[in-house]
């Protein structure tokens, strides 16, 4: 007991002494209020698009203290939505100025440049996957693509570039790093959150960027086969997936069919990961003990919601998967009620930092996303989420 409680000290006194980002003890940069969202840009170097203007929304909660690290959330929103449309959807605005200190939230916007729509997007997978395509490449059957303008060797009826090829792993490193020098963050809380293709991009992210991350909680999404490596360092999951989601299959039972590498295939043509595929693949990662257990929530019963927890990951990561009977959306959204599933979210994310002193090997992955370079297959070009279509709601994706 006696090693027990010093370890917890030292662990937390390593914690205290971490480096503190550079926006602490900073007035916050002018034109920003606590308790307000902003609409900001910034001009980045993407590798495969050269100079870019991105934008993004900020919240600074209402407890903002200049002297406190708070815990930074970066939410991404679902194919064809905006980051508007995001915040006012999940609420994570409104729960960080509820919260007792409150924390940040950054809510990016996808990149509009399809040729046909402005429809934001996320890039987190490509033609010539390491899995092979990650769709049906016969379009003519699932229906043709909108291509993008970062995307020149996108054919809409012969591959899967159906979002920008724009680089949105270099994106959020940068955005995560132009914040915490301009406000007091604490680096070992930074958590990914977002819906369907902003969902996609979390899972995709979690191996390229877990050197930054402490949490990530997918809502509605699955990874595209070959695009969902586990990260080198233990990052705790928690994720919401509706049994009944047909858009982005939870399962063989709600989907066009078996695909490729055990997958599911979605309406488009598109090959998800099953949902408990996806789950286990992380509990054996993370070193989680096997058997989960129940995994309590204010929520549980209603809509059918429930939650199992895997514990005993490396450095105290855990693994959460909910699901209730509900389709492509938050849980409680027909209700009106999301938010419910946005505390739950924001608590597990504040009760699992980036654990202490743990080390791990560099990430041994070599699959990129799309690129604006010509692919060195015949299987086709770039691609990251499902194509364009009249059935998908802007608003539920």
């Amino acid at each position: 007991m006696l090693l027990g409680i010093l370890g917890f000290l030292l662990a937390s006194l390593q914690h205290g002494l971490a480096e503190r980002s550079a926006g602490c003890g900073r007035d916050l940069p002018h034109g920003i209020h606590a308790g307000h969202t902003h609409q900001l840009h910034m001009t980045i170097e993407d590798p495969g698009c050269g100079t870019v203007e991105r934008s993004y929304l900020l919240h600074v909660p209402l407890q903002y203290d200049i002297n406190q690290e708070l815990s930074l959330v970066v939410d991404y929103h679902g194919f064809t939505m905006t980051a508007h449309e995001q915040e006012r959807y999940s609420q994570f605005s409104d729960v960080a100025d509820q919260d007792e200190t409150g924390f940040i939230v950054l809510t990016p916007q996808g990149m509009q440049d399809s040729v046909e729509h402005h429809w934001g997007s996320w890039n987190c997978s490509r033609t010539d996957g390491p899995l092979g395509p990650p769709c049906d490449t016969d379009r003519e059957r699932w229906g043709a693509i909108v291509c993008y303008e970062s995307c020149p060797f996108c054919d809409p009826m012969n591959s899967c570039d159906s979002t920008s090829c724009h680089d949105d792993i270099f994106y959020t490193r940068a955005l995560v790093e132009s914040v915490k020098a301009d406000l007091c963050v604490d680096s070992d809380s930074v958590h990914l959150t977002g819906v369907s293709n902003g969902g996609q991009l979390i899972y995709y992210a979690a191996s390229k960027l877990s050197d930054i991350l402490a949490t990530i909680a997918p809502v509605a999404a699955s990874p595209y086969i070959g695009f969902g490596d586990t990260p080198a360092f233990p990052i705790s999951l928690i994720d919401f997936h509706g049994i009944s989601d047909d858009v982005i299959p939870y399962d063989l039972e709600h989907s066009e069919g078996q695909g490729p590498h055990d997958s599911v295939i979605a309406y488009d043509g598109f090959y998800y990961e099953a949902k408990n595929d996806t789950i286990s693949k992380y509990v054996r990662a993370l070193g989680c003990n096997t058997d989960g257990i129940k995994f309590g929530t204010i929520m549980d019963g209603i809509t059918d919601f429930s939650c199992t927890l895997w514990t005993g990951g490396n450095g105290g990561s855990e693994v959460v998967a909910c699901t209730a009977d509900h389709g492509h959306d938050y849980p409680f959204g027909a209700m009106g009620q999301q938010i419910e599933g946005t505390k739950i979210l924001w608590a597990f994310m504040k009760a699992h930092p980036r654990p202490a002193n743990y080390t791990t090997p560099a990430p041994t992955t070599t699959e990129e996303p799309a690129t604006t370079e010509e692919p060195v297959t015949t299987e086709g070009p770039a691609t990251t989420e499902e194509p364009a279509t009249t059935e998908e709601p802007a608003t539920t994706q």
